[in-house]
């Protein structure tokens, strides 16, 4: 046998190059979906801190709702970031889809409880925006998990994904933040049917609050921007 034949024999297989960058790429979409749905928690827990912030000035209980809520989901996006296993998937879904499923019944029949029992609320900007961004994390975390996947690492595997999602998140979450907060001046934090200088806003749909210049106004539901 000649040196040449025993090489050929011995010598290691070498990996298939495609299978490779197709078991890279395999990594890679998983990563990406969940710095998109990270992101989006992230930014749509900057609006409901804010809509604390302004809506929860006049109730204890939108204080207490937007707060621990859009605290969970900045908390929840953070920790997605660098990883998530399944059960931290499920757990964003889950609360997600509560929030998302709370919003679509007080804009549509009411609630059923709470100072706006049967009340249906108006639809604004800043909530729809954070809304719309609570249903992305609902389908990106449902897809990863439907996928059967383990741990799931982000923004080590999909920097530029990452990168890209936090400038959109960014312009979002500022976009949703600075209406809420009335700057343009499609807020209920600032909604001209309160009348001027009313410093809080009104329950849609039960008259409005009360307030003169320089006063302070009531308080609005449970649940509303």
């Amino acid at each position: 046998m000649s040196a040449e034949t025993r090489w050929n024999l011995t010598k290691p297989a070498s990996r298939p190059a495609a299978a490779s960058g197709q078991r890279a790429d395999q990594n890679r979409n998983p990563a990406r979906v969940l710095s998109v749905i990270a992101l989006a928690s992230i930014a749509a827990g900057a609006i409901n801190i804010a809509a604390a912030a302004t809506v929860g000035r006049g109730n204890a209980q939108n204080l207490a709702f937007f707060a621990v809520v859009g605290a969970a989901q900045v908390a929840w996006g953070v920790v997605a970031l660098v990883r998530a296993p399944r059960w931290w998937l499920a757990l964003g879904a889950a609360g997600n889809l509560i929030v998302v499923a709370t919003w679509v019944v007080s804009r549509t029949v009411g609630l059923p409880v709470g100072p706006e029992a049967d009340i249906t609320l108006p639809v604004h900007f800043p909530d729809a925006l954070a809304t719309a961004l609570e249903a992305v994390v609902v389908v990106g975390s449902a897809a990863l998990l439907v996928r059967g996947l383990g741990m799931v690492r982000s923004a080590a595997l999909s920097p530029r994904v990452t990168a890209a999602a936090a400038v959109v998140a960014g312009a979002l979450a500022l976009g949703g933040v600075l209406s809420q907060a009335g700057v343009f001046g499609s807020s209920s934090a600032g909604s001209q049917q309160n009348g001027p200088g009313v410093t809080g806003p009104s329950a849609p749909g039960t008259g409005g609050g009360t307030g003169t210049q320089g006063g302070s106004g009531s308080g609005g539901g449970s649940y509303g921007y």
